[in-house]
């Protein structure tokens, strides 16, 4: 059996705690493989969230498509190497490659809760569909930004 691997990232941005507290609240159990599926969980941005911080050189969601060799000077940013390490570590061809990565978030938007998918694979709906279907939760996508 292929185990799958989950990513749960929350603290993305250090000054939304509700996340955080969260994932500790799921990671309370043994992290065990339940139906072939095994989750990771880690805090995206931990000197932003104990600073209290939304991000200490800049917003780590926007540092992931900074390429490593982009440029020096921005590459001493700490969110730009924060992100190149959650890729190294996580991405599809990282040292514990997860198959699907969830960021937990807290907003001011009036929207209540809620699921805003990015991605627009198969998988990505199916995912949306199950969490919509399990919890009610509606669901936006995010049509910002066009390279998604």
């Amino acid at each position: 059996m292929t185990v799958q691997r989950i990513l749960i990232v929350s603290g993305t941005h250090g000054n939304e705690i509700n996340p955080i507290w969260a994932v500790k609240q799921f990671n309370r159990e043994e992290n065990s493989l339940k139906y072939g599926i095994e989750y990771e969980y880690i805090i995206g941005n931990p000197i932003a969230y104990e600073k209290g911080y939304r991000y200490i050189d800049a917003d780590l969601n926007r540092s992931f498509k900074e390429s490593k060799n982009y440029d020096q000077q921005k590459n001493s940013f700490y969110e730009i190497n924060r992100a190149n390490f959650l890729v190294d570590q996580f991405g599809i061809n990282g040292s514990k490659p997860c198959q699907i990565a969830i960021d937990l978030h807290t907003t001011t938007a009036n929207m209540g809760t809620s699921i805003v998918m990015y991605g627009r694979r198969f998988k990505d709906f199916c995912l949306a569909a199950l969490l919509q279907n399990k919890f009610g939760l509606p669901i936006y996508l995010h049509e910002k930004d066009k390279a998604q």
